[in-house]
């Protein structure tokens, strides 16, 4: 366990989790589920004033009620955070497109992890690997929304990262660019067909890109592999921009099940569609490739990451927000895309060497395997095929 002289953030949370969802509940007609029992708000009362009366270091209430506020929603799950008054500017300003490090991060209880890497990158640096630090700022006690800014800078600029090797536990250097989102592109791969790769949610789908997509008659597969951004809206535009004004994939969370409206020009709408998959593919990627895979085209490629969270921003009374992941997309199976990888119909194993081309083809060409029987099917077959035909 990490010891520090400042308080962790993570202290007060499991302590006070209701304490920030009640306040949240100020901003929501429904009352919360769970409301702070008497014994509770005793607990809580009893370590708040301990703080202030023993901690090492002299603590304002207001200073122990923000460590509070931030440890209770980063233990309401992964990305979950409370933005106070003095910060929601900047988050906001998140949602706008900026430079950032080529990496696309998580974050729950300590360090950010890598989730994906940018085109082009440093092939040291895997998924799952921890990101230590962004230059001399350590993610360990960051909140999510502080862990994007420490991202974010000026385009081109050079930052000194430290990684860990999770297996080795051995701590890894690399510099980083900062760079804008990379924008899409589209292949022509002959008669087997196009590719449309989609490295990132974030870029806007050029007009030339568009127009190619748009006139190529043959079949087309769309890459998301790499495709991890936390954006919901830009997934809901990136798939309106290929299906159109459709239904997309349904969510289900605490208020029930919904799907998500989709609009935009409906580039592939009717046409026949594969999409590369793999477990750099999470969050709004996944989202996209399910829209995609509820209007008819075909996964492939390995499973994905398993994370697809739906996450709102709640004000509250005092300026601030509550960041909470509300709802989980549901899978071809129906069940929430958490911790539940999207599996793809055609498996295809990439090659490291392999260049884009070369796998765009296999994926286009891999002969889509029969569906499974059920399993009343097969018993059924085979008490035929052991009783002789039927009359």
């Amino acid at each position: 366990m990490k010891t520090s002289r400042r308080m962790s953030p993570v202290l007060f949370g499991a302590i006070v989790l209701l304490l920030a969802l009640a306040i949240a509940a100020g901003a929501q007609s429904a009352p919360p589920k769970q409301p702070l029992d008497d014994a509770s708000w005793s607990l809580f009362q009893r370590v708040f004033g301990m703080v202030l009366r023993d901690y090492v270091e002299p603590k304002s209430p207001q200073q122990v009620i923000l460590g509070a506020l931030q440890g209770a929603a980063m233990s309401a799950g992964p990305e979950c955070a409370y933005v106070p008054p003095e910060e929601v500017e900047a988050y906001k300003a998140l949602a706008h497109p900026g430079a950032t490090l080529p990496l696309y991060v998580t974050k729950y209880e300590d360090f950010a992890r890598v989730l994906a890497t940018f085109p082009g990158q440093d092939p040291t640096i895997h998924p799952g690997d921890p990101l230590r630090f962004v230059g001399n700022t350590s993610t360990y006690d960051l909140t999510y929304p502080k862990v994007l800014e420490a991202l974010r800078g000026k385009d081109g600029e050079r930052v000194r990262c430290i990684f860990l090797k999770p297996d080795a536990w051995q701590s890894y250097e690399v510099t980083l660019a900062r760079q804008m989102p990379a924008e899409p592109r589209f292949l022509s791969l002959g008669k087997e067909g196009g590719a449309l790769a989609v490295p990132c949610l974030e870029a806007a789908l050029p007009q030339g890109v568009a127009d190619s997509v748009k006139a190529f008659k043959g079949p087309v597969l769309v890459d998301l592999r790499g495709c991890a951004s936390p954006d919901l809206k830009a997934a809901q535009r990136w798939a309106g921009e290929l299906l159109g004004g459709v239904e997309g994939p349904a969510y289900k969370g605490a208020q029930g099940s919904k799907k998500l409206a989709l609009l935009g020009r409906g580039l592939l709408a009717g046409r026949h569609l594969r999409v590369l998959v793999d477990g750099t593919t999470a969050r709004g990627g996944e989202i996209v490739a399910l829209a995609l895979a509820g209007a008819g085209a075909v996964l492939c490629g390995s499973p994905t990451l398993g994370y697809a969270p739906l996450v709102e921003d709640f004000p509250l009374e005092n300026g601030g927000l509550l960041r909470l992941t509300t709802a989980f997309f549901l899978g071809p199976d129906g069940e929430m895309v958490k911790e539940s990888p999207v599996k793809p119909a055609i498996a295809l194993t990439v090659a490291a060497e392999d260049k884009p081309e070369e796998t765009y083809r296999k994926a286009l060409q891999a002969p889509v395997p029969p569906p499974e029987k059920a399993k009343g099917t097969e018993k059924s077959e085979k008490k035929d095929k052991d009783n002789g035909p039927k009359n």
